[in-house]
This record gives structure tokens, C-alpha cells and sequence, in this order.
């Protein structure tokens, strides 16, 4: 370490006083190493340069020289070095995982894999390589093909818990849950106190409702390691799921006591509560949760809720706002806030934040057109009316409300035709319903239409 100082004093000093001082290609390597550690690029390429000047045909400079070219996405320039040092060390590692990098980037994944295939053939530590390959195998969706380099990573190394865990996502993806199980049991035959095995066992046995299976394999991850956050937390959901809350009590607790507090954890925690009808419990979780992560959007639409379903508007209001500062263009908290306004007949402001949800996302759930349509019925804005159940039919062209409502608008506009094609769209699916009678009086003065 004092060597490496020393040369980077000496470099710094010929840089301040542009005096020109010998240094061998090693101390270059790691003077330039030093300096990409340092995120110090300028003087990374600074010394890679000066190092080149006095060692030009040092090949861990220009490798060193195409990887800060690489990071700046100057990939020709890279290309062009790599191509050069392939010629003279064909067998050099490092340029093919260099130009892997480039293909990966340039999101030519196929090209990628082909040349790490490549340096399969004369490099003895493949480990890096099978990753690698399979990694751009995940990249275009390709799962298959890469379950078997995985595999190979698995079978190096028995403690590589990435390339599990994403052969486990391989198999999910591929609907090969008995091959997911049959893989992980395989692991836990060799080291039965693989904590990761018995937590990805659980995570499918709960997939699959085999509640019994998933919380044992839960317990054994926590004999294993009795520090697991997530075995606890998992194991806790399940146990919420079959309602045994105060055993998930519990654990989302053991699993605060050994991490960080965690707002999420809290929201568990408060639906729990929620359920079991403690009422002051549950709004003091709730609250640490959205105290604890202000911008967690599931807490704040909960709690909001709690007092919108009580007819607590005036509460649930100022919750709202709130939680649109925090967490901005929020499809439900936007809502929410629609909602809110309608029920309280401020028809102009619920608009207004309908208007705003569809400024941000036009392709949104039936409910909230719905819910907008309905105020506009309330509000009798007709002509807004008409513009948004048109909007909305395009999304849902076969929602029977949506044509009985532009039947309605288009008899208040005199478009009596018209209005007998949508009505009679409706009329297929289903009744009118009677809202939509009371709100537009004219399918009454039509009696024909309901016939």
C-alpha cells in the first residue's frame, strides 16, 4: 500500500509541475486502477494515456484504456482496441468480456452470448462465463437456454445463491414449478441447512396454497439462520393468509426486532390489527408506516380509505393531500381524492382530479371511468358527459352502462337516431339500470326504447 501512495504522490507531482518522471507499466496499472476505484476518471485516463506513452504495447493499458472508453459509450473506439489486442492475445479473456459488454449494451444480446461461447473453448475458470451467458439469456426472455448455464454456476459453486435464485426465476417463468422444487430439494440433500433453499421452497409451496408445506419450509430457513428477516416475514404472510394473525403478529415483529423499522413491515402489521378489529392498533401502525416511508402509496390509500369508509371526509381529505405531496401523479390517491369531492357533491373539484388522472394515464380501470362518469351525470354536465363515455368506449367497448349513458346525452342533444343505435347496444347485454332512468328522463318520453 505505501508503494501505491507513493507513486500516486510522484504522478500527482508531475501532473502539478509538468515534469515528465519514469514509472513501469505496474505502477500505471495501479495508479490507473486506483483512480477508476476513486470514481476519478479524468485522472484514471490521464494515467492510462501517460502510461501508454511510455509503455505503448502494454496490453493491461489498453484494456484498462477500452473499459473507460466503454464506460463513457465510446464503443467504436473500444472496438477498435479490442480488435487489435484480439489479433496479438487471442486467447486473452478480458477482450472478450470486454466486447460481450459492448454487444450487451448496444442490446445485441445474441452477439453477446456467441462471443462468450467463444472463450469458453480455451479459458480454464469459467465461472465468470457461464454467468455471463446466462445473465444475456435472461436479458431476451430466453429462459430456457439459460436454465443450463445457471446450472453449471450451481454446480461450481454450491453457495452461489444468485444464480439459484435466478434459476428458480427461469423455471416460474416457464411454468416448471415441480422442476423449481425438485431442484431446490436437490440442494437442501447436500446442504439440508441452506437457508436460501428453504426460503424459495416456501415462496412456491404459498404459491401453490399448500399453506402447511410453505410455513414448515419457512420454520426450517429460520432453524437455519434464526437472524433471516425474510423467512419471518414470508412465514407471516402465510400465516395472515390462513388467518392465523397474532402467529403473523408475531413474526412481522421478530422481523422489526432484528432489522431496521420498515414501513412495509408496519402496513402488514396494521392490516393485521385492521382485521382483528383493533381499531386504535391498527391506526397506530398504519401511521408509523406512512411516518416511517412517506412516499409508500399502499399505506396512505388504506388509511385514507379507513376514513372515507367511516364518512370521515374532512379527515380523509387532508390524509389525501397530504399523501399527494409525497407521492405525486398517484393514480389511487388521485382517486381518492376524486371520490372524496363526489361525495361530498364538490362536483366541479372531483372533475377536476378525474380531468387530472386521464392527463396522466388514459388507459386507466373501469372503475374510475365509472366513477367519473357518474359524477359528470350528477354534475349534469351533458357535453363532458358525452366527450367521456365516447373516451371511455374505446377502452371498453362493451360495457353496457357506457352505451346507455351516450344513448342518454345524444336524446338530450336532439340526436334521437343515434341514440336509438347505442341504447339498442346496451339492450343486448342488459337492463337499463334505473340510475341512469332517473338521471336522463328523455329515455321515458322515448317509450319505445324501453320496450
Amino acid at each position: 500500500m505505501s508503494n501505491l501512495s507513493d507513486s500516486i504522490t510522484r504522478f500527482e507531482d508531475m501532473l502539478k509541475t509538468n515534469a515528465v518522471f519514469y514509472f513501469d507499466s505496474t505502477e500505471f496499472i495501479s495508479i490507473s486502477h486506483h483512480y477508476i476505484d476513486q470514481a476519478n476518471y479524468s485522472l484514471a485516463e490521464k494515467s492510462i494515456k501517460m502510461g501508454l506513452n511510455q509503455h505503448p504495447n502494454n496490453t493491461d493499458l489498453m484494456l484498462l484504456k477500452s473499459e473507460l472508453l466503454i464506460f463513457n459509450s465510446n464503443y467504436e473506439d473500444a472496438y477498435e482496441i479490442l480488435n487489435y489486442l484480439e489479433n496479438i492475445d487471442p486467447e486473452n479473456r478480458e477482450v472478450y468480456l470486454q466486447k460481450a459488454t459492448i454487444y450487451s449494451k448496444n442490446n445485441n444480446s445474441e452477439e453477446a452470448i456467441e462471443i462468450l461461447k467463444r472463450a469458453l473453448e480455451f479459458i480454464d475458470d469459467k465461472l465468470d462465463i457461464w454467468n455471463m451467458i446466462a445473465m444475456e439469456f435472461l436479458l431476451i426472455e430466453d429462459f430456457q437456454s439459460a436454465i443450463p448455464f445457471f446450472k453449471k454456476c450451481l454446480e461450481y459453486d454450491q453457495e452461489d445463491y444468485q444464480s439459484l435464485y435466478n434459476l428458480i426465476f427461469c423455471f416460474e417463468n416457464l411454468g416448471m414449478i415441480e422442476e423449481s422444487i425438485s431442484e431446490l430439494s436437490s440442494v437442501l440433500e447436500k446442504r439440508p441447512y441452506s437457508k436460501i433453499a428453504w426460503h424459495q421452497l416456501g415462496k412456491i409451496y404459498n404459491k401453490q396454497h399448500k399453506f402447511k408445506e410453505s410455513i414448515s419450509a419457512f420454520d426450517f430457513a429460520i432453524i437455519s439462520d434464526d437472524q433471516f428477516v425474510s423467512a419471518y416475514v414470508e412465514k407471516a404472510k402465510v400465516l395472515e393468509k390462513v388467518g392465523r394473525l397474532n402467529e403473523a403478529l408475531d413474526n412481522y415483529r421478530l422481523s422489526i426486532e432484528l432489522s431496521e423499522p420498515n414501513s412495509h413491515i408496519y402496513y402488514r402489521i396494521a392490516k393485521c390489527y385492521k382485521k382483528l378489529n383493533n381499531k386504535k392498533l391498527f391506526l397506530d401502525y398504519i401511521k408509523k408506516s406512512v411516518r416511517e416511508e412517506p412516499g409508500n402509496e399502499k399505506a396512505w390509500i388504506y388509511l385514507i380509505k379507513y376514513y372515507l369508509k367511516n364518512k370521515n371526509y374532512r379527515q380523509s381529505k387532508y390524509l389525501a393531500f397530504k399523501a399527494l405531496n409525497n407521492n405525486h401523479n398517484s393514480i389511487g390517491i388521485l382517486e381518492l381524492i376524486s371520490i372524496i369531492y363526489y361525495k361530498t357533491q364538490c362536483y366541479k373539484d372531483s372533475i377536476k382530479f378525474y380531468n387530472q388522472i386521464l392527463d396522466f394515464k388514459e388507459n386507466i380501470s373501469w372503475k374510475i371511468w365509472k366513477g367519473y362518469i357518474k359524477c359528470l351525470i350528477d354534475a349534469k354536465r351533458w357535453s363532458d358527459l358525452l366527450k367521456v363515455s365516447l373516451k371511455a368506449k374505446k377502452h371498453f367497448p362493451n360495457k353496457a352502462f357506457i352505451d346507455f349513458t351516450i344513448s342518454g346525452c345524444l336524446l338530450k342533444h336532439g340526436k334521437l337516431n343515434e341514440a336509438i343505435y347505442f341504447f339498442q347496444s346496451g339492450n343486448k347485454v342488459c337492463r337499463i339500470p334505473t340510475k341512469l332512468i332517473k338521471s336522463f328522463p328523455e329515455f321515458t318520453k322515448n317509450k319505445t326504447l324501453l320496450v
